[in-house]
């Protein structure tokens, strides 16, 4: 059907308070119990061991969830920057529970304004009671199992969330440490060859000079390296870009526009990024949203020497991944597994079967995949000498390539038809 009608908005939004209640008054039993769980714990250390163990439990439950509303889930839990816009979690969840209404609530609308309501008067002056019974009872066409498990499983998602929330907080608070650590005396040498590395142009020579002196060029000293690098680069591009405020932003974007740029020439530009979403997340009819890369479109230069060394030092790595040990065998890159696919085609493939749940994968991290994949797959554009890159890896698992999202619905399907052939 079209654009609901005045009686039909009305309808939905009755029906959205009662349900937006109750999952209000999970979430508020939820937070009661938390609140007990962590006042019991004797230190953070605790804290963190609990977070950990409640995700997995929360995990396990959710994983039970239909197939109808995973996707409002899915939403919930991992939205991107641009579908929560302006909004706090509580709007934002709001939200979810009016899509969620909207679409499933069509025939119950239909029934209501032909068995029961003739006018919006009707509608308004109902006692809430009806409306409570409605949504719990299979009346007028409602479909009781589905709301129940929504709010069910809404509750869930929540406490997930907040679980996640906690102990992302704890990884950000230990990574600041770490930081801090780093930059906690005037005299740390590695502080002042980054920020004086980021202030001048130094060739690839001259960067190259300067890892070999930090690190001699050894493996472990190099991962080390590594790692106090993009400490650094985490922190000081998050400080540089709160320089910056929206309105900045946006007028830097207008000038672009201004120039002649379409939506297109800015996001081959590299200046905006497209939000993209799996096919389970996508409804017809969406439009393409994007999002602003504050890097590219205002300071595309302060870090630039800061990754070229990391890319030296990615090099360096490699060099020394490739090397065989007594124990291995001697693997050659020809030796990797090839593959008719592009990258972004390979990578989602990946992500899509490490997204199932339960989980099929027995992995400490996301991290460990990527270098399985990189270690034993080439594709038809990789590189035979230096196979797939990590990073590469890591950027198309968190923004899926919308080709290779295209190409995976094309013969997923195919695999789907296949399959029932089999039964």
């Amino acid at each position: 059907m079209g654009e609901f009608s005045k009686a039909e908005l009305l309808i939905l939004e009755k029906c959205i308070e009662q349900i937006e209640s109750q999952v209000l008054t999970g979430i508020e039993e939820n937070a009661d119990k938390d609140r007990m769980l962590y006042a019991s714990c004797l230190n953070d250390e605790e804290k963190e061991e609990l977070t950990k163990k409640e995700i997995k439990k929360q995990q396990k439950k959710l994983a039970k969830c239909p197939s109808d509303i995973a996707g409002y889930m899915t939403a919930y839990i991992n939205p991107n920057s641009f579908d929560i816009q302006d909004e706090n979690l509580d709007q934002y969840r709001e939200r979810i529970i009016r899509n969620y209404v909207a679409t499933t609530f069509v025939d119950v609308c239909e029934n209501l304004l032909n068995h029961k309501f003739k006018t919006i008067e009707e509608i308004e002056t109902e006692d809430d009671a009806f409306w409570e019974v409605l949504i719990k009872d299979h009346f007028y066409g409602v479909d009781d199992d589905s709301i129940r498990a929504f709010i069910k499983y809404l509750t869930i998602a929540d406490r997930l969330k907040g679980y996640k929330s906690i102990l992302e907080s704890i990884d950000a608070e230990k990574a600041l440490e770490e930081y801090n650590k780093l930059i906690e005396e005037d005299e740390n040498e590695i502080y002042k060859l980054l920020d004086d590395v980021r202030a001048k142009e130094y060739t690839g020579l001259q960067l190259f000079k300067i890892l070999k002196e930090q690190t001699n060029l050894e493996h472990t000293a190099l991962k080390h390296f590594k790692n106090d690098v993009e400490i650094y680069l985490f922190s000081e591009k998050d400080a540089y870009e709160a320089n910056f405020t929206w309105e900045q932003r946006e007028e830097a974007l207008k000038e672009k526009r201004d120039q002649g740029n379409t939506t297109e020439d800015l996001v081959r530009l590299g200046y905006l990024r497209e939000v993209l979403k799996l096919p389970s997340q996508r409804t017809e009819g969406d439009k393409p949203s994007y999002y602003i890369n504050t890097e590219s479109l205002l300071f595309p230069w302060e870090f630039y020497s800061i990754y070229e060394l990391i890319r030296i030092i990615n090099t360096e790595l490699a060099k020394h991944e490739k090397e065989p040990t007594n124990e291995e065998s001697n693997t050659t890159s020809n030796e990797r597994l090839k593959v008719n696919m592009s990258v972004p085609q390979l990578a989602l493939l990946f992500k899509m079967v490490s997204d199932l749940k339960p989980s099929i994968f027995n992995l400490k991290s996301e991290a460990e995949l990527h270098r399985f994949i990189s270690a034993n797959f080439q594709t038809k554009n990789s590189s035979v000498e230096n196979g797939i890159s990590e990073n590469k890896l890591r950027i198309l698992f968190n923004q899926p390539d919308s080709k290779a999202i295209e190409f995976w619905e094309k013969h997923l399907r195919t695999m789907l038809a296949e399959i029932k052939k089999l039964k």
